[in-house]
Formats: structure tokens, C-alpha cells, sequence
């Protein structure tokens, strides 16, 4: 179970803040392993690796960087507009640690299932359109080959989605169309990934979005969204937002989703995803030359923006 706290550049956000912490213990009295984390320069993730976090360019592109002092720590008041899409290394950097910690035989990380909030959920759901077209190299250490040999998907190893007033902008950045046309289509869609919006009852700008993106999600052929498992999901009596939705009652109603959710899907057995020592690819379309995305040996693998699934400028 991977948690994605709401955040916003004026009021901050973390992973401690609102039911964030009451959601966790339910879903580990309910049998889920849950990783909760502050996106880089929030709550307590301010501090870097500086021989590391200024070796990528977004971050000397976009964030003020002194090549002979470079900063150990980072403050979301810093970052410019453009730079937060980018917080979706994050979540795959969260993801790697997840199928380090699977290797490990420690978790299952073939069945994650995301739970996120606001501009987290937003952030989710860009990481997931990433995931749709990145794949591993499955070719044996040592054999030279003239194309890799691709595994499936990695989009596949989600489970499901609980997300909470999903945001239509990422700072004042409106990608209401990527969400509605690409992003969400790649997972629950194009997928099967099943998706629960919740929202509000009271919330009228947030029952309208939940609603738009689950009609852009199931599309126009009532064969194929007859088959997908993606439905908005009301909060009575309230105008909360985001994580402020999370209470004992929403999250007993969280964990019946996902219970579901798994049985729509299937638990899908423990495989070895050698990650570490893999490459890791993207597929754009069928039988068109992959593009690297993490050399074998590589850490965590970085989220472009810029492929076509998610397709934001910097």
C-alpha cells in the first residue's frame, strides 16, 4: 500500500497531516503493508544527497543551483511551477524501494495498490501513465542482444487506486485533459486498473471532476466499459477535501474497496523482479525501437515528463 499526501505550495502537506496516520494503522490491522512518505521538500523530506539530487538536470533546470556550493536541503517555497510534475520521480522512487524490499522477499510489490489525495493523487495518477509504457529487459546477464527482450507492463503490478479529490492542476497547472484523456485512461482503462473518486457529497466542484474523469476513464464503448471496475464514490454530508475525507468510518469504507478491488484483479504470486540489476525501458507502441529509461545497476528509475503517455513540457 503506497500513501500520496495532498501538498500545496502556500499551505504545505505531509504525510502525518489530517488521517493520514489513523489510515495507515487501519490498513495494517487490515493485513496491508503501507508505505507513507513527505514528498521531496515537504514535511521532513528537505534534506538531499547532494553528490546525488544535483546530478539530475530537472533539478539544476528548474531549482536555483550553486555548482561550487551545492544545497543540502530544499524547500517546496522554492520551487517554480514547473518543477512539481516532476515530484513523480518520487513516487517511482518509492516504488523502487518497494520492489528492492520484494526481492528481499519482504513484500509482494505485484500487488501495490495506491491510495492518494489532491495534487498526490494528481501526481499518482502522471506516475501511472509512466508506468503503462515502461518495461524491463528480461534479457539473462552476459547475453548480447541486438533488442532487449521486454517484459510486461510494469503498470501491471497495481492492484488498484483509491483517490481522494483527485486534483484537476498540478500548481495552478491544468491537466484536467491529460487526466481525463491519457494519464487515468492508461491505468483504468487500457489496464483494467480498478479505481474508486472519492469526493464530498457537498463538494459540487469535486463531485463534477470525480465524475468527468470516471466517464473519460470508461469512454464511449459500452462493451469495453461495461468490464471496468472505476466508479465515483460519495462521502455524505460533508465538503471536505482530500485527506480531510479520512475518518473510521471512510476508511473501513477504503479498506471494503480495496478488499474488492483485489478480488476483481487477483493476487498475483511472488516473482523475483531483479530490479536493481535490470534495465528498464520505454515502449511506446508495439515494435518501435524502446528508449532507455534506467541503465541495469541504476538506483531509482526517472520519470520523463516529456514521453509521449504523459506528454507535459517542462
Amino acid at each position: 500500500m503506497l500513501l500520496l499526501h495532498n501538498f500545496d505550495s502556500k499551505k504545505g502537506g505531509n504525510s502525518s497531516q489530517d488521517g493520514w496516520p489513523d489510515l495507515a494503522k487501519a490498513l495494517q490491522d487490515a493485513g496491508y503493508h503501507v508505505l507513507s512518505f513527505d514528498f521531496r521538500g515537504f514535511g521532513e523530506s528537505t534534506a538531499v544527497d547532494k553528490d546525488t539530487f544535483w546530478k539530475q538536470k530537472f533539478n539544476t533546470t528548474h531549482l536555483k543551483f550553486n555548482p561550487q556550493k551545492p544545497a543540502e536541503t530544499i524547500d517546496h517555497k522554492n520551487f517554480p511551477r514547473g518543477y512539481y510534475a516532476h515530484l513523480a520521480n518520487d513516487v517511482a522512487a518509492a516504488k523502487a524501494f518497494l520492489d528492492r524490499a520484494n526481492d528481499r522477499k519482504e513484500v509482494n510489490s505485484s500487488n501495490l495498490f495506491i491510495v492518494g489525495a489532491g495534487q498526490g493523487a494528481t501526481v499518482g495518477a502522471l506516475w501511472l501513465a509512466n508506468e503503462a509504457v515502461r518495461r524491463r529487459d528480461k534479457t539473462p546477464k552476459g547475453e548480447v542482444v541486438l533488442q532487449p527482450n521486454l517484459g510486461d507492463p510494469e503498470i501491471q503490478d497495481v492492484a488498484g487506486c483509491v483517490w481522494l479529490t483527485m486534483s484537476s492542476s498540478i500548481e495552478n497547472r491544468n491537466v484536467a485533459g491529460y487526466l481525463k484523456n491519457t494519464w487515468l485512461v492508461a491505468g483504468g482503462r487500457t489496464n483494467k486498473i480498478p479505481m474508486a473518486f472519492y469526493y464530498g457529497q457537498k463538494d459540487t466542484a469535486g463531485k463534477k471532476l470525480s465524475e468527468d474523469l470516471v466517464a473519460g476513464v470508461k469512454g464511449m464503448n459500452t462493451k469495453v466499459s461495461k468490464d471496468l471496475n472505476v466508479a465515483s464514490v460519495a462521502v455524505d454530508g460533508t465538503n471536505l477535501t482530500g485527506s480531510k475525507l479520512l475518518d473510521k468510518a471512510v476508511n473501513k469504507r477504503i479498506i471494503g474497496h480495496l478488499d474488492k478491488m483485489l478480488d476483481v484483479r487477483g493476487s498475483k504470486e511472488h516473482r523475483d523482479k531483479k530490479c536493481a540489476d535490470s534495465a528498464y525501458y520505454y515502449q511506446l507502441m508495439p515494435k518501435t525501437r524502446p528508449i532507455l529509461n534506467k541503465k541495469a545497476g541504476d538506483d531509482a528509475p526517472p520519470v520523463d515528463i516529456t514521453i509521449r503517455p504523459i506528454g507535459l513540457t517542462p
